[in-house]
């Protein structure tokens, strides 16, 4: 039973099956139509398969850094170039590849278990998400989600291997690594540096301090950046980050999304999309500075939101959450190894969401990191009980 317990095989092959049967369930029951009536990343990719470039998913005259590059041009472009635009294959195939991304983020939260508390509570972990059917749906949503949780969790895990000693390649690989995050979620980036940082003062205090792999590391995640940086450059004449988005969803969520490009407006579309953007920042920002009463309650609203969404999985996601929280705090009362890395990720990461707006796919890239601790104090709660049960036992 227990080595069966800890195998991987079976956490893979579990999270994969449950994940491709609840997708041909919904497949073949719903019409195609309906399943690709707003997808951003699959209007880019039939932009750049026609020859456009990567135009607006909104105005295809235009060009766009709305959402992030790799999965509309290096994932849905490709299956769209093989198997047709909006095809019933080419949707069965991109689900079974999300599919696929999703199986394979059990085994990285599998390791990462292993590594912070000990192979129990790692294959426990690995369980908790091959079985986690909240979250089985998501591979359903053809953008970049699926890919992000294991993009995002085989970059904790990298990371994590800096606190032991690392080499010089390692740093440089670590940071190639979490360029390519950039370019597939810039979100997934924003606790990086904070992490850093707090190994920057760790290795400072130990004398294990080097230049030199620092610079790899940010030389190698610009560098797989960079391009990307370029060509906005160049086709908007002013600097761009990866996407351009981010004070157009401040308003969306603070004011209201009357006014989103897909709505009936076309401010978007008369504008232009930088320009777009700046008239939205504008008008959040004077709305925040005169009512940040309310928008501080709003954030508070939010940021209750974010651990418990959706509704319909009630109480599923308050309880994950709860216990993640217990899970870390045992972790950095106990000094775990990786501790301090997942209370950054799990503080930070969520923040544009606190001051936009919540939905639960915005969870789902930390939620193999959540499952990892959550794994811990339910492991212990076994043990205790088993413990318990077993001294019993043994006084009858």
């Amino acid at each position: 039973m227990e080595k069966w317990f800890q195998s991987r095989s079976a956490i893979l092959v579990l999270a994969l099956l449950l994940r491709l049967g609840l997708g041909w369930n919904v497949l073949s029951t719903t019409p195609l139509t309906d399943f690709w009536r707003v997808s951003e990343p699959a209007t880019v990719a039939e932009s750049l398969l026609a020859g456009r470039g990567f135009t607006s998913p909104y105005d295809t005259r235009q060009p766009s850094a709305w959402i992030a590059p790799i999965y509309p041009a290096l994932i849905v472009a490709p299956v769209f170039g093989a198997f047709g635009s909006y095809t019933p294959l080419s949707t069965y195939f991109l689900v079974v590849l999300n599919a696929v991304f999703a199986a394979l983020a059990a085994l990285v939260v599998f390791s990462l278990g292993e590594m912070m508390f000990g192979r129990t509570t790692g294959a426990a972990a690995g369980w908790l998400w091959a079985t986690c059917i909240p979250s089985a749906v998501v591979p359903l949503l053809v953008w970049d989600t699926s890919l992000s949780a294991l993009v995002l969790a085989v970059g904790v895990f990298l990371t994590l291997t800096l606190e032991r000693g690392a080499s010089d390649f390692r740093w440089g690989a670590i940071g190639f690594w979490w360029g390519f995050a950039c370019l597939v979620n810039p979100a997934l980036i924003t606790p990086v540096p904070f992490i850093a940082f707090s190994q920057w003062l760790r290795q400072r205090r130990s004398g294990e301090f080097s230049w030199k792999r620092v610079i790899l590391f940010v030389a190698l995640s610009l560098a797989v950046v960079s391009p990307w940086l370029i060509r906005n450059y160049r086709v908007f004449g002013t600097p761009v980050f990866v996407r351009s988005n981010f004070s157009a969803e401040l308003y969306f969520g603070n004011l209201g999304f009357e006014s989103h490009p897909l709505g009936k407006t076309y401010e978007y579309q008369n504008l232009g999309e930088l320009r777009y953007i700046a008239q939205k920042q504008r008008a959040v920002l004077e709305y925040i500075s005169r009512n940040s009463g309310k928008f501080l309650k709003d954030t508070v609203r939010r940021v209750l939101a974010f651990w418990t969404v959706p509704h319909i999985s009630l109480p599923y996601w308050p309880l994950m959450s709860f216990l993640s929280v217990v899970g870390l705090a045992m972790a950095i009362q106990e000094r775990r190894h990786g501790a301090l890395p997942l209370l950054i990720f799990l503080m930070v990461y969520p923040i544009p969401y606190y001051l936009s707006y919540v939905f639960e796919k915005y969870r789902h890239p930390i939620e193999p990191l959540m499952c990892v601790l959550a794994a811990y104090p339910l492991v212990r709660v076994v043990r205790f009980v088993s413990g318990k049960v077993m001294a019993s036992k043994a006084r009858m």
